[in-house]
């Protein structure tokens, strides 16, 4: 398993102008949301003993995914996994009707829409175009990077920006990759 240091050091070379940053923050949240009402269409169901949503499974392993990355900011984003999956039930609780679907449709054009301005913007490819993989960690590293902001978790800050971007406290600009 890659290291979240190493798949957050890559991220962040993608992602050092601070509108790309920005964007990514609204349009991240937003996409994975728009997946987490997509899956909830899909249910396994064993008759009289459970029925469970396929987002319930993809938040689940997601959160375990990133448990094994990081713990703090795992624990972190829970509560906001639970809230996108509360949501997402109230949107989808009667199957896949043209509202949910449209829901679905809407948001993830709007999450998508935001990153690609940033990456326009900014002039570089997203970062799933050369590391897909990395892209699963992306709301870690968005968390993470909120936290740098508040002036928490220097240290992993240090491991993943080097020792400029303590100083500054704040994301990467393109002249502290230079």
């Amino acid at each position: 398993m890659i290291s979240f240091i190493e798949q957050a050091q890559r991220y962040a070379a993608l992602h050092y102008s601070r509108v790309t940053w920005y964007t990514h923050l609204a349009g991240i949240p937003l996409v994975v949301f728009s997946f987490i009402i997509f899956f909830g269409f899909f249910h396994i169901v064993v008759p009289n003993w459970f029925d469970i949503k396929f987002a319930d499974l993809l938040v689940l392993g997601i959160l375990v995914y990133y448990f094994r990355l990081n713990w703090l900011l795992a624990l972190s984003t829970t509560p906001v996994f639970i809230l996108m999956l509360w949501l997402a039930d109230l949107i989808n609780y009667n199957g896949p009707t043209s509202f949910a679907l449209w829901a679905f449709v809407v948001i993830f054009l709007l999450g998508a829409a935001f990153q690609l301005v940033g990456h326009l913007i900014q002039g570089n490819k997203p970062a799933f175009v050369k590391y897909p993989y990395d892209a699963l960690a992306a709301p870690l590293f968005i968390t993470a990077e909120l936290y740098f902001m508040a002036g928490k978790l220097k240290g992993l800050q240090q491991e993943i920006h080097g020792d400029e971007s303590v100083v500054d406290n704040k994301p990467n600009t393109k002249s502290s990759k230079q």
